[in-house]
């Protein structure tokens, strides 16, 4: 379900978004050493992303203590921060979310995967450390994502 994920540029390091204060964050920053980070590419205007966050909440929920952790990134830019915030409000998400620009995640996303972007929702899934060992472009039902962590913890194939 999740395809394999390709090694990252260095480029994509150097990735700076905003938090919803419009204060300036590098994706670096966001990346736990100890912990998988799940990232959702999401945007206020698509219905899948919807029902998506809302399943990530949960996953994220299920797991503050443990071992993952999820962060969104909204690809709606300046001009539509403030709907995009009111998509995570009206969710109660507990979970951070950042915002870039449409053209900048897209880059991220390539520099990341060395793909082309497809479309919201898109995950990105990173083993502690930071090594990207997954993306998927579509909706990820979190009973795949977790499974997925304990079979590459598990050695799995």
């Amino acid at each position: 379900m999740l395809g394999v994920a390709m090694e990252p540029s260095s480029a994509a390091a150097t990735a700076v978004f905003s938090d919803f204060d419009g204060r300036p964050v590098s994706f670096t920053d966001v990346l736990p050493a100890d912990r998988w980070l799940v990232v959702m590419i999401w945007s206020y205007s698509c219905p899948v992303c919807a029902k998506e966050m809302q399943e990530q909440a949960d996953l994220h929920e299920r797991h503050r203590d443990g071992r993952l952790k999820v962060l969104g990134i909204s690809l709606d830019g300046a001009d539509a921060a403030l709907e995009a915030w009111a998509f995570i409000e009206e969710r109660e998400v507990g979970f951070s979310n950042l915002l870039g620009e449409p053209g900048d995640v897209t880059r991220f996303f390539s520099d990341q995967t060395g793909r082309s972007f497809r479309g919201t929702p898109t995950f990105l899934i990173y083993a502690p450390g930071g090594t990207l060992k997954a993306v998927q472009a579509g909706a990820v039902p979190p009973e795949a994502i977790e499974a997925f962590i304990y079979d590459q913890e598990h050695g799995a194939d």
